[in-house]
């Protein structure tokens, strides 16, 4: 029955089929060959140039490999020096170990001759000619590994030296030396050297300064050159000490 004041109207329905397509995919043949990579084309030699600076520059950050570079010796205060002075002779090796007087560096001189050669003695090291004792420049030489004698006469070769030009250190630093500090002289430097004592010399030298180091010694009552070789044998065995008079002080003007 129907509901009243409605029309019933039947629906239709299609019997047929409706268009699926139930056919099965076909079988599998094999795997799928995968495309072989293709190769980029090479760059010109232009392109390669304009690379390589930033390969270097990329290489920067990472350990960078330099070839070792060797050192000149003509760049070498050693071998700039023209004279030595001698500490110690081994006669059968040829071998004089001694200090520059350029700089008071400690080295080791090759040098022919069959007569001895005494501490103190004057070596000519340089390139010119006529020259004699002449040596050659071995190089360097170590104070831990010098024999006792020569480096107990290490500071008396020195002092023997600083005698020798004794005007030379008078004028450039006994006669002119000054306050490091507002508490500390330049004299105080030399060993046994206190600020009373320093105050002392200073007041001594005066407005004039000394006439000689025979007169420094008798009016200060020391031995100048004993104290300032062993200041310079200090700097020698310790290159950090500062402030170094080695630096200051040579070379001598003779």
């Amino acid at each position: 029955m129907s509901r009243p004041g409605r029309d019933y109207t039947p629906r239709k329905f299609n019997k047929s089929t409706p268009n699926v397509d139930t056919s099965m995919p076909p079988p599998a043949t094999g795997r799928k060959e995968i495309p072989k990579p293709q190769k980029k084309p090479e760059q010109s030699g232009g392109e390669q140039r304009q690379q390589r600076p930033q390969q270097r520059r990329s290489n920067r950050g990472g350990q960078r490999q330099q070839r070792p570079q060797q050192r000149r010796k003509d760049a070498s205060p050693l071998y700039d020096a023209s004279w030595a002075r001698v500490v110690e002779f081994d006669a059968g090796a040829g071998v004089i170990t001694g200090f520059t007087e350029e700089s008071l560096i400690p080295c080791r001189i090759g040098i022919e001759t069959s007569e001895p050669i005494l501490p103190s003695t004057r070596i000519y090291i340089g390139n010119g000619e006529g020259n004699t004792p002449k040596g050659t420049i071995l190089g360097g030489a170590i104070l831990d590994r010098m024999s006792n004698s020569a480096k107990l006469d290490f500071p008396l070769i020195l002092q023997l030296f600083i005698e020798e030009f004794g005007m030379h250190f008078v004028q450039s630093f006994f006669n002119k030396a000054g306050n490091l500090s507002l508490k500390q002289h330049a004299f105080e430097l030399l060993d046994g050297i206190g600020n009373k004592k320093a105050q002392q010399m200073v007041e001594l030298r005066g407005s004039s300064g000394f006439a000689s180091m025979a007169e420094l010694n008798e009016k200060c009552g020391i031995d100048a050159a004993e104290l300032l070789a062993r200041r310079f044998f200090s700097e020698i065995e310790d290159r950090t000490l500062q402030p170094r008079l080695i630096d200051h002080l040579l070379p001598v003007n003779a």
